[in-house]
């Protein structure tokens, strides 16, 4: 059985924008394709905004870290 995506992570929305711009290539219909690419960049925001959660979750615990020895 697969494991379950993870969406915390900045590499499943790259992995998905990936993804998408490969098929939005192979459509014929132009609307199609534009709708395609714009969901693609709404998976590269998702990207962005997981990788900023990840960075910000570090340096909370690090703080967290530090008050604890203090």
């Amino acid at each position: 059985m697969p494991a379950e995506p993870d969406f915390n992570h900045a590499e499943y929305w790259h992995q998905r924008a990936k993804e998408t711009r490969r098929l939005a290539k192979r459509m014929i219909d132009k609307t199609a394709r534009q709708t395609m690419l714009v969901v693609a960049e709404d998976c590269d925001r998702f990207a962005v905004k997981a990788a900023v959660c990840s960075i910000e979750g570090l340096a909370v615990r690090r703080v967290i870290d530090e008050m604890k020895g203090s």
